[in-house]
């Protein structure tokens, strides 16, 4: 793969032609069933004014679930085609700077299961940069340099090393044993789960440790859980001055647990009894207790107590917890809301649902993210089975007035029974009792 590149670049030179900018994919290194992103960056964009990227990956390997708009994309963004087949195309109509570097767009792919021991090729198999002047395209006279990386997918009995170029381990991933070479790096999670090693970690310098896609939040973040003792790491991708981040580690049945201790300048420190929480959750979180906490600028930490599995469903759901504050420190409490409908005809499909908030909760406005699954048997004696097509996104159909209520039509087929459960979008239980 980047053999071929080399010797074209090897080529050119030869040739006497001046590469005027390089753009590059990232290699990662994951397990099957892993959700990653592979950024695109490029190294300068001097005179540039817009671009079209063409990108091919192997379908077989990978499923591509969207593109993300990295720091560089203008005001207008990036728009973006996928075939399904192991193409994509991305249009940029402007940049948010003028010259320099960075990442134009980030790569979001699912790993397909079964395929540990093989990898895919990202290649970029086109790029077109146009001028500011809305004419001219300014590869004609100088081509880009492109430097292809690649998902390798590993399975959890793997040996992970460098292979050719440097690669990110991604979050969660599991391995057997891990070499980092200068320019290997780990990431981050915004859910703020390790990397697990059963074996040996070999790292001849300080692990350079690669920042959340969702940015460092004040609290801790679980990096890398390994036999190996005294291993060092680095951040530098930390710029921004109000950013501290430190390194803690933890200890249990022969394993070291090394974190992420992460302040942000103004930023209150929030933490879970009983695990972690995504970053998106969090910040939602932040935005409900925000009106609580107002009136409190000497609370400099907040407990969230309740089921850690739960609360992102219950955040969904518009609820905010019950608040007590003591000195510096303000818990918050979740408690199991109740999901029940009021109103069924099953001739119509109509379906009137209420969320009633647990002990001590409340809404305080309008569900606006919660997702409802639908549940259905014809058959009492029967498990429930998922109806397709009934993950309902509550935006459409909630209003500010509603606290709490909303009416859904719903294609029962031939079922009469039906139970409605709040969940993640993504995720469908198949069956229920």
């Amino acid at each position: 793969m980047k053999k071929a590149v080399l010797c074209a670049l090897w080529t050119a030179l030869a040739a006497g032609t001046a590469f005027s900018r390089t753009v590059a994919t990232g290699t990662i290194v994951a397990n099957p069933g892993a959700t990653i992103s592979v950024p695109v960056t490029i190294d300068d964009l001097s005179d540039m004014g817009a671009a079209v990227a063409v990108v091919g990956y192997d379908a077989t390997v990978l499923v591509c679930l969207g593109v993300d708009n990295g720091e560089l994309a203008g005001a207008k963004g990036m728009t973006y085609l996928d075939s399904g087949s192991g193409r994509l195309c991305a249009v940029f109509s402007g940049f948010k700077k003028s010259e320099g570097g960075g990442e134009l767009m980030r790569i979001r792919f699912s790993v397909r299961d079964g395929t540990q021991g093989l990898f895919s090729d990202v290649t970029i198999q086109d790029f077109q940069c146009g001028a500011k002047d809305g004419v001219s395209d300014l590869s004609v006279k100088n081509p880009l340099a492109t430097v292809n990386g690649m998902v390798r997918v590993l399975g959890t009995d793997a040996a992970a090393a460098r292979l050719e170029e440097g690669f990110v381990v991604w979050p969660k991933t599991r391995l057997k044993t891990l070499t980092l070479s200068a320019g290997d790096r780990i990431a981050a999670s915004d859910d703020r789960m390790a990397i697990t090693v059963s074996g040996v970690v070999t790292a001849s310098s300080p692990i350079p440790v690669v920042r959340p896609l969702g940015g460092w939040q004040t609290g801790r973040y679980a990096l890398l859980t390994t036999p190996t003792d005294g291993l060092e790491f680095s951040f530098a991708e930390v710029t921004n001055q109000s950013e501290i981040v430190s390194i803690s580690k933890s200890q249990s049945d022969g394993m070291t647990t090394y974190w992420a201790e992460a302040a942000v300048e103004g930023q209150i420190r929030i933490s879970f009894e009983g695990g972690e929480i995504a970053a998106e959750t969090m910040g939602q979180i932040r935005k409900a207790l925000a009106e609580d906490l107002a009136p409190h600028p000497e609370v400099t930490e907040v407990v969230v107590k309740g089921d850690v599995a739960q609360i992102p469903v219950t955040v969904d759901l518009g609820i905010s917890p019950h608040v007590d504050i003591l000195g510096t420190t303000a818990t918050a409490m979740y408690a199991q809301p109740t999901l029940s409908i009021t109103e069924f005809d099953p001739k119509t499909g109509r379906v009137r649902i209420k969320v009633s908030p647990g002990e001590g909760n409340h809404i305080r406005s309008a569900l606006v993210t919660g997702c409802i699954h639908v549940y259905g048997t014809s058959d009492l004696s029967e498990k429930m089975r998922y109806i397709s097509g009934t993950a309902f996104d509550l935006t459409p159909y909630l209003r500010s007035d509603t606290k709490g209520e909303a009416d859904l039509t719903v294609s029962l087929g031939s079922y009469t029974f039906i139970k409605v459960k709040a969940e993640s979008i993504t995720k469908q239980e198949g069956e229920i009792e």
